[in-house]
C-alpha cells in the first residue's frame, strides 16, 4: 500500500471516529484512495458536521470496541445477587422464596443451562472443580452427603438459601464444611 493510500485510510478511520463522537453517520462504503475533507472545512459550531467519504467494515472494526461476553457462571451469579434478601422456603423454587438447590437451579436456568433439582443430583452434574480453581457462578457443596449448595461469589464467599427464618444471603465458605464444587456450564 502506498503512503498516499495509507494516509487516506487513516483519514477515513479518523473520520469515522470523529463522526461517532459528533453523533453523525457515514455512508457504508469508502473510497480510501481519496482523502476526506480537511478538518478546517468542517463547521465550527452548532450544526453536526457532514463528513465527506466513508469507510469500510474493516476500518469500522478498528474503531468499535468489542463488548466482552458474560460467562454463564457470571450470569448465574448475577441472578443469585438479585435474590439476596428473599426468604427461605423448603422446596422453594422462586420467584420470592427459595431453598438452596432451588436457588442454584434458578440461577443457572437464567444463564441458559438446565441443572438437576436437588443438591445431591447437582453435585454429580457438570465438571468437578478444585477449591483453588473456583470461578464465580460455580456450585459449591457443603456437609456430608452434599446436602447444601451455594453459588460461588468470589473471595471465599457463596450466596445461598440456608434455612427457615434466614433470607438468601452471602456467607463465607469457611463457616460450613466444604464438600466439593462443580461447574455446570
Amino acid at each position: 500500500m502506498t503512503i498516499v493510500k495509507r494516509v487516506a485510510a487513516g483519514t477515513a478511520v479518523f473520520a469515522l471516529a470523529f463522526s461517532a463522537f459528533a453523533g453523525t453517520e457515514l455512508p457504508a462504503r469508502a473510497d480510501v484512495t481519496k482523502p476526506a475533507a480537511p478538518i478546517s472545512a468542517l463547521p465550527q459550531s452548532g450544526a453536526s458536521p457532514q463528513l465527506v467519504g466513508s469507510v469500510t467494515a474493516a476500518q469500522v472494526s478498528l474503531v468499535k470496541k468489542k463488548k466482552k461476553k458474560k460467562s454463564k457462571g457470571a450470569k448465574a451469579l448475577a441472578f443469585a445477587k438479585k435474590q439476596l434478601g428473599d426468604r427461605y422456603r423448603y422446596g422453594g423454587t422462586g420467584p420470592d422464596a427459595w431453598d438452596c438447590s432451588g436457588l442454584t437451579r434458578g440461577a443457572w436456568k437464567s444463564a441458559g443451562k438446565k441443572i438437576p433439582r436437588t443438591s445431591q443430583a447437582q453435585s454429580r452434574f457438570g465438571k468437578k472443580v478444585k477449591k483453588s480453581k473456583l470461578k464465580k457462578g460455580d456450585l459449591v457443596f457443603f456437609y456430608s452427603g452434599k446436602s447444601h449448595v451455594g453459588i460461588y461469589a468470589g473471595k471465599g464467599k457463596v450466596i445461598h438459601a440456608s434455612r427457615p427464618g434466614k433470607p438468601v444471603a452471602y456467607i463465607k465458605m469457611k463457616y460450613m464444611p466444604y464438600a466439593g464444587a462443580r461447574r455446570p456450564g
